[in-house]
């Protein structure tokens, strides 16, 4: 994007512990105010899993429990800044607590259109920002054109349209790139809904290497859950844009998103960095995320469908991933109460 520069390497030490310490790379005006939460910065730690060393980054530890925060900070100071007061979002949960909860601090009316099976631990959390919650019958696809409806009479604060959300989100890559001190992991995967968070992984790994930071770009790995796979289904048929396919509820609703806007970016993504897509089963998501909770890494199913992913890659590709965990599993206790029976040593395995 235009007027994106480089950030000054040798003053990173120096700066704060949040993702504004590129904001060099956000392509937003020098003298502007953030708003902030401290997001960014969250830990990567390194594992060893069925004899391949692997790395979990912990990016649902952030101030709402949510990767989304990165985009969310990013995109509404720039709203700030332009004196924008009321804006319009939809989500699935974790996007509209993000944008609610900077919302929120920047003094900005927001409205969240939700599913109606949204879990109530994420509207709890959007309403608690003091945002209102349109519950809207139906498909995530349902609340995402009603939210389009609304926005012809306030902004649309869109996490799957918006380009500032996806400068936020490559803050992730300059993460990973500076944590693991300037070296880039073979491979990385990511859940993949709407795809903000792949291709912000694209374009900051792509922004490394433009600026002579790095000479490679790691294989970027979409996952999809087999109950929604539009962007997995069109990289297997060699398609450019996303698949028209039947959605089906799902355990990982966060990625549960039928026609994603952003599909030709995701899939160039993708293949541009010799990258591909998995497709796991519910049952796979829960396995997986038993397998995390045994670690002491307690993360929502959309989360674990990273982990599903991995464990159905080939040997030879699964040695030395960065797997991003991307929501909490605070946000959905009472839907992971009901896949595992917690007052039992056994679980719904």
């Amino acid at each position: 994007m235009e007027g994106s520069e480089p950030f000054p390497v040798d003053e990173l030490i120096r700066r704060g512990h949040s993702i504004w310490r590129y904001r060099e790379a956000f392509a937003l005006p020098r003298d502007m105010d953030p708003v902030s939460l401290g997001e960014g910065l969250t830990p990567l730690i390194k594992r060893k899993v069925n004899g391949h060393s692997i790395a979990f980054k912990l990016d649902f530890m952030q101030p709402t429990g949510a990767f989304k925060d990165r985009g969310a900070s990013v995109l509404v100071s720039l709203l700030k800044n332009n004196g924008v007061l009321g804006i319009v979002e939809d989500s699935s949960g974790n996007a509209g607590a993000a944008v609610s909860a900077y919302a929120a601090s920047a003094g900005i009316k927001c409205t969240v259109f939700t599913p109606d099976h949204t879990p109530d631990g994420k509207l709890v959390q959007i309403k608690s920002y003091g945002a209102e919650v349109i519950k809207v019958p139906g498909k995530r696809q349902d609340a995402n054109d009603a939210a389009i409806k609304a926005s012809e009479k306030s902004f649309y604060a869109s996490h799957l349209w918006n380009p500032f959300f996806i400068m936020g989100l490559q803050s992730i890559a300059f993460e990973i790139w500076e944590q693991l001190g300037g070296e880039i992991p073979p491979s990385i995967i990511t859940p993949v809904g709407s795809g903000g968070l792949l291709e912000g992984l694209h374009r900051g790994f792509g922004s490394l290497k433009a600026w002579g930071f790095t000479k490679r770009m790691p294989r970027l790995i979409g996952v999809q859950s087999e109950k929604c796979s539009p962007i997995h289904t069109a990289f297997i048929r060699n398609l450019d844009d996303f698949a028209e396919i039947e959605s089906l509820p799902t355990v990982a609703e966060g990625i549960a998103v039928q026609r994603p806007p952003r599909a030709k970016a995701v899939l160039y993504a993708i293949r541009d960095t010799g990258g591909e897509t998995v497709s796991v089963t519910d049952k796979e998501i829960v396995s997986a995320g038993a397998y995390l909770f045994s670690k002491g890494i307690f993360v929502e199913p959309t989360s674990a469908s990273v982990l599903a992913g991995w464990f159905k890659l080939e040997q030879k590709e699964r040695e030395g991933a960065v797997l991003i965990l991307t929501g909490s599993g605070l946000k959905e206790t009472a839907k992971l109460a009901a896949i595992f029976r917690t007052d039992e040593k056994s679980s719904a395995l």
